[in-house]
C-alpha cells in the first residue's frame, strides 16, 4: 500500500462516473524563498458512488477531532498552513 501526504485538495472533477481530486503539497518557491506556493502531487481517483461514503467518513472523523481538546489544539496551532492552504 502506497502512503500519500497531501497539505490540502484542488480542482475536483466529474469525469465518466470518476471522481478526480487533485491533492497538492505546500513547498517554497523556487523564485521567492521567503514565499509558499503549492503544487498538485497527485490525483485520487475514484468511482462517483464512493463519493458520499468518504465524504461522510471525513465529516464523522472532523467531527471526533473537534470533540477532542489535544487534537483541536493541534488543529488551531496548524493556523499558518491553513491560511496558506486558503491561497491555493
Amino acid at each position: 500500500m502506497d502512503h500519500i501526504f497531501t497539505d490540502g485538495i484542488g480542482s475536483i472533477t466529474v469525469v465518466n462516473g470518476n471522481v478526480r481530486i487533485e491533492l497538492r503539497q505546500i513547498v517554497r518557491d523556487p523564485a521567492n524563498a521567503g514565499k509558499l506556493t503549492s503544487e498538485p502531487t497527485s490525483t485520487l481517483i475514484m468511482p462517483l458512488s464512493s463519493l458520499k461514503d468518504a465524504t461522510i467518513k471525513l465529516a464523522n472523523t472532523m467531527e471526533k477531532i473537534q470533540s477532542d481538546e489535544k487534537a483541536k489544539e493541534q488543529m488551531d496551532k496548524q493556523q499558518d498552513d491553513d491560511d496558506a492552504l486558503t491561497n491555493l
